[in-house]
């Protein structure tokens, strides 16, 4: 792909993300995209081919940015429990995104083709990657009496995801202090004593 039609595509990308987060994935339409962004229809379609590939595109981007940034941030750790509380910390600060209530809401959207939800809850769950990445070097170095990595992962990712659900009635320091306390008693289950 040419340097044109990267930063062309990254513009639109750019502008039809911010209309996402101002109108939600339903109440943003292509025409909505084509005049905040300034680009011709023909060319926002040349590059994406629909709406939902684009909001697609918008996802891939995201998901490829957390893991990137979540790369650089695991650096400042070094023990498994560290990085669990890091990935923890990192995790909690993403819901700030308004993004992610853009993609709540597309999972939402009945109308979405089951191809798009799958490729997008494909690319949103790359932290469960991350977490059996950290819960197999914690295994590896014999502090995780556990030997699956992979259910360790969900088991975890079913605890930040779950707890997620107090964003809506909690203070985020609060729920900053919740995610750290269940990661503590996390760490109680799975630690060799």
């Amino acid at each position: 792909m040419s340097q044109k039609a990267q930063s062309t595509r990254a513009l639109i990308l750019e502008k039809a993300e911010e209309m996402f987060v101002q109108k939600g994935y339903v109440g943003t339409s292509m025409e909505d995209i084509v005049q905040h962004s300034g680009m011709s229809k023909g060319s926002i379609y040349y590059h994406f081919g629909s709406k939902e590939k684009l909001f697609m595109a918008l996802i891939e981007t995201f998901s490829n940015g957390w893991i990137k940034k979540w790369g650089e941030a695991e650096t400042q750790s070094s023990s498994f429990q560290e990085k669990l509380h890091l990935v923890t910390e990192y995790y909690v600060k993403d819901f700030h995104n308004p993004l992610l209530k853009v993609i709540d809401e597309f999972y939402m959207n009945t109308t979405a083709q089951q191809e798009f939800l799958d490729q997008s809850l494909h690319l949103v769950q790359a932290p469960l990657d991350v977490y059996k990445d950290i819960f197999q070097a914690g295994i590896d170095e014999g502090v995780v009496k556990e030997n699956d990595a992979h259910e360790l992962a969900l088991v975890f990712t079913g605890l930040m995801n779950g707890l997620g659900v107090n964003y809506y009635q909690m203070e985020v320091s609060d729920l900053e202090q919740l995610y750290t306390r269940a990661v503590q008693l996390f760490l109680e289950g799975v630690l060799v004593l």
